[in-house]
């Protein structure tokens, strides 16, 4: 790069002023230190001597000194600072910026700080590049979002809210559910009545997980609930709610396959040999696919990527576009945080894919369904009905999760005494939901019918009308 080039990226990717006016702002009135030094970065200061200062200044701040010429210089003299004298101190007292100002030069400052480092990071993988033809696309792209998520220091606004702050959103939000219709609930409704009594709905910022050994419906009715909710409309807006589906097993035409049996009711055997549609079963996929399948705000991702990082951009990339309402992983232990393995056991490796997950429910506010697996073990017992401790793999999967649901079919195991209930009523074969932790309330046995047919969940039914709460025996509030 010639020097002309190099001169006008450090031009543009440094603002000496702005450091200036930062530092002498906390010179001139020590009290501004509490809203500037704990919100920056050594690095955040590209001039030398500012930066050198900035190291110092925030010495002084963490030992609870006065931040003065004579302390300062004392300071710079036992950190070995030459840099730091009397005639640059003089210079940041005349350059001193307006408190008003302090949040635009903050920003200023990291805005560029971000910019230095990534052109760094980028130009090291360039190198890389142009000193390899042996590269490895995947790798480079990872290394790339690496970059990009390691530089991100959070969201602009603030890291931390005053009680008032949170107090008022909080009370709003009671007032305004308060006025609504009784019925109505908080979060984001599955379309199953008794689940959303006992839940209220899908919540911000929550990790649901559905566990349950292969067979018994975990993907079924975790695609279920995206359908429902991806024909819902949002609150005061005519747009449907926007769903991103990620599957690792199934591509996104075996999805919507599964989709057009659900909408439609037509045999899922049916479907994959179109030779035995009738003309009444085309009718029917002809109006589901124009008024329902074709509105629906739902994403199915097409890459089968099971690399966490991967998994985690597309994320905040698609809700960027929109913000998301729901996202649904299917499923857990087929993710991976490193595609080059490494010494991390798989335990860990799982401990850091369910935190990852959680914290991603908490920095876009929305609710994230998980599927996982269950160990071997309820296999092996006499009472097959699963509990928390055979979540698969790792405890931290509990911790992590607001809500755990497994998924229990008496007729699964046992298929001698327990017919699957497929004709008669019609209603389906009966599936337990066992939520079994519920981080902010209750929890409870419910019933849902299963129609395996179709993939196709829906409400248990007494005397033709949906099941509700009160007809299921709720246990203790989870602490």
């Amino acid at each position: 790069m010639s020097n002309k080039t190099d001169h006008h990226s450090r031009h543009i990717c440094d603002n000496s002023q702005y450091e200036k006016n930062l530092l002498g702002i906390i010179l001139s009135d020590n009290s501004y230190a509490d809203v500037i030094i704990p919100y920056l970065l050594a690095e955040d200061f590209a001039t030398l001597e500012h930066k050198e200062l900035f190291i110092v200044m925030s010495a002084l701040y963490d030992l609870n000194i006065s931040i003065n010429d004579q302390q300062i210089l004392s300071k710079a003299k036992a950190l070995g600072f030459d840099k730091v004298r009397e005639g640059l101190l003089a210079n940041i007292y005349s350059n001193s910026g307006l408190p008003s100002n302090i949040q635009l030069y903050i920003r200023e400052l990291i805005r560029l700080t971000k910019i230095r480092t990534l052109r760094s990071k980028l130009a090291k993988i360039d190198n890389d590049l142009y000193n390899s033809n042996s590269a490895d696309p995947d790798e480079i792209i990872s290394q790339i979002q690496s970059a990009i998520m390691e530089i991100d220091r959070g969201q602009d606004g603030e890291d931390f809210l005053s009680a008032k702050t949170v107090s008022d959103e909080f009370s709003n939000e009671l007032s305004q559910l308060r006025d609504k219709d009784p019925s109505a609930i908080s979060g984001v409704p599955t379309g199953y009545t008794a689940l959303d009594e006992l839940t209220q709905g899908l919540q911000d910022d929550a990790m649901i997980v559905i566990a349950a050994r292969p067979g018994l419906g975990k993907t079924a009715l975790a695609l279920n609930i995206a359908v429902n909710v991806a024909q819902q409309k949002k609150p005061n807006n005519k747009r449907n709610r926007r769903v991103a589906f990620f599957s690792l097993e199934m591509s996104p035409k075996q999805l919507m396959g599964r989709i057009y049996s659900i909408a439609t009711s037509i045999d899922q055997y049916k479907l994959k040999k179109p030779q035995l549609l009738t003309d009444n079963d085309m009718l029917k996929i002809s109006n589901k696919k124009v008024n329902v399948i074709d509105k629906m705000n739902l994403f199915i991702d097409n890459t089968y990527e099971n690399e966490l990082q991967t998994l985690l951009w597309k994320c905040r990339r698609l809700n960027k576009v929109e913000p998301l309402d729901l996202i649904v992983v299917d499923y857990m232990q087929l993710i991976h945080s490193n595609k080059k393995g490494g010494s991390e056991n798989r335990q860990m490796e799982i401990t850091r894919i369910s935190r990852s997950l959680k914290t991603l429910a908490l920095e876009l506010h929305v609710p994230i369904i998980v599927l996982s697996q269950l160990n071997r073990q309820t296999e092996l017992r006499e009472n097959k009905r699963p509990n928390l401790a055979d979540l698969r793999e790792s405890g931290s999967i509990e911790n992590d999760a607001d809500i755990v649901m497994f998924l229990y079919r008496d007729s699964y195991y046992n298929k001698e005494t327990t017919k699957d209930n497929l004709s008669g009523t019609n209603y389906g074969d009966e599936t337990e939901i066992i939520v079994a932790k519920h981080r902010s309330g209750a929890t409870a046995d419910l019933k849902v019918y299963f129609h395996r047919n179709i993939g196709k969940f829906t409400n248990y039914v007494i005397d033709g009308m949906p099941e509700d709460i009160n007809n299921f025996k709720t246990k203790d509030l989870d602490s």
